[in-house]
């Protein structure tokens, strides 16, 4: 077996974002999607993100940081609804910063839209590009924000 086809195998981590969803109505689903990410902290210490949906609006928290330090009691007591996604950041496109914490939340006219990704969008670019070219705007430099945008359009 080469080294390569060994390291496809490896029992090794490999580092990637951890990526959680949970739909629990009646529940506390913030605190669900907490021990959650919690548990899927060793796929991204960078940055860690909740966005929490009832039906009709969209809250969300997200920061740089393990999970227990961006997501104080406080700041989950204002996280309510029936269902709810998170994220812990691995960088693997865009710059290790706040402006790129998952998920990314936009409003459209069929409401508010929030998603969390794991992987590399390997159009990323010119995707961004097309969009620019409509008059969209972005905040991030994140495949996921790209996607986010082409879903809302």
């Amino acid at each position: 077996m080469s080294n390569s086809q060994y390291l496809a195998f490896s029992d090794h981590p490999k580092e990637e974002c951890g990526v959680i969803g949970i739909f629990a109505p009646n529940e506390d689903v913030a605190r669900m999607t907490f021990f959650g990410l919690y548990a899927l902290q060793h796929r991204g210490q960078e940055a860690a993100g909740i966005a929490v949906a009832d039906g009709q609006a969209i809250s969300m928290h997200k920061g740089v940081g393990l999970v227990a330090q961006v997501f104080t009691p406080g700041v989950m007591e204002k996280l309510s609804g029936h269902y709810a996604i998170g994220h812990t950041r691995y960088s693997t496109t865009g710059s290790s910063s706040e402006r790129n914490a998952q998920p990314f939340m936009i409003e459209t006219m069929h409401g508010p839209l929030a998603l969390a990704h794991n992987g590399n969008l390997v159009n990323s670019s010119e995707l961004r590009n097309e969009l620019m070219q409509q008059g969209v705007g972005f905040s991030s430099s994140s495949d996921t924000e790209v996607m986010t945008m082409m879903l809302g359009a």
